[in-house]
């Protein structure tokens, strides 16, 4: 398979502060989406893939209920992934990109979903983000919180749903899913080689850490990892330059390719090579390259341990819609509390 280029879309996203201007400003963060993807092409040259921002199209505001969320989300598909697929079609690329989802089958549920559009307009993979809710202050469902259920419809591989395609084999994870390595591992190990991060990170103390993270996950997967940030957040009265940019394309090796180095509108690019990726992972260790990860990981051997750590369950909420972030932050004080009487957590003097 020959190189392929692909764009990362740091783009400027209007927020929805009234209900009422929702329809106008998502067609209005579209159309801008659309620009910017239509002077890569003009001016950097075609891409296989383009990728854009968590909330690039929706938005990310203040604090709202899960009713409220719910009558600002999308189905996907729908109407706004119907828009994308036409502009897939017509500059033959991939796109992925990320929505707040509302969906018949769970009602009352808002999931954090990052998707994949194809050249043909279709949309051929859908991620819910799993771990946001674990930070305490939101209101969507990851799909472990309904663990049985969901794998019951939809089976065990739609925890982590990796699409083989013309330009590799694909995966999505979103924002706050890459401090936990196990979501690209679990990627990985369903053969995805190209790792879809659509994130939005404000500036922050351990913005740095993040930065590494997605070189580590590159490297110990042996996977492309491209990351892209929000670029800006405008229409409402928060600071414009919130966000600190770093979108980021990252090779097999854990090597930055390109990097956008601060907030606003910006575009990466660069190339993805499966072959080479490919010899890496089916290569022998040798004295030149001593590890080959993938295949040397021992899962058998951490199983155990993961299966007695008891952190943060399955099926949180799968007998209940969640409603307030005072629910789960109920449950992270229980399970702090827990691991102290255990003795596995040591609380400061």
């Amino acid at each position: 398979m020959k190189p392929y280029r692909v764009a990362l879309i740091q783009q400027q996203t209007r927020v929805i502060v009234n209900p009422k201007g929702r329809d106008e400003i998502i067609r209005e963060n579209l159309d801008r989406i659309f620009e910017l993807l239509d002077w890569t092409f003009l001016r950097l040259g075609d891409a296989r893939l383009a990728v854009f921002s968590e909330y690039g199209i929706i938005g990310q505001y203040r604090p709202r209920s899960v009713d409220e969320w719910l009558a600002l989300a999308e189905t996907i598909p729908g109407e706004v992934t119907d828009r994308i697929g036409k502009k897939a079609k017509e500059r033959g690329c991939y796109i992925a990109a990320n929505l707040y989802e509302r969906d018949d089958e769970w009602p009352g549920r808002l999931f954090n979903t990052s998707f994949i559009v194809s050249p043909e307009g279709k949309v051929i993979l859908k991620y819910r983000k799993n771990n946001g809710p674990n930070n305490l202050n939101t209101l969507y469902t990851g799909p472990g919180d309904i663990y049985s259920e969901y794998v019951k419809r939809y089976g065990e591989d739609s925890m982590f749903p990796v699409v083989d395609t013309e330009i590799g084999r694909l995966g999505c994870l979103t924002c706050t899913d890459v401090v936990f390595p196990e979501v690209a591992r679990c990627l990985a190990l369903r053969g995805a080689e190209v790792l879809i991060h659509c994130t939005s990170e404000p500036y922050a103390p351990e913005g740095e850490a993040w930065d590494v993270l997605r070189q580590a996950r590159a490297y110990e997967n042996l996977c492309y990892f491209l990351s892209v940030n929000a670029g800006a957040f405008v229409g409402s009265n928060r600071p414009t330059a919130g966000y600190r940019g770093m979108s980021q394309i990252v090779d097999y090796l854990g090597r930055v390719q390109s990097t956008s180095t601060a907030p606003g509108e910006a575009v990466v690019t660069g190339t993805i090579d499966l072959n080479s990726l490919r010899w890496e992972r089916t290569r022998m260790p040798d004295s030149g390259h001593v590890w080959n990860f993938l295949i040397e990981l021992r899962s058998d051997l951490y199983a155990s341990v993961y299966a007695k750590a008891r952190r943060w369950p399955n099926d949180g909420w799968h007998n209940r819609k969640l409603q307030s972030t005072s629910e789960t932050r109920a449950l992270a004080r229980q399970i702090i509390e827990r691991l102290i009487r255990e003795e596995n957590l040591i609380p400061p003097e």
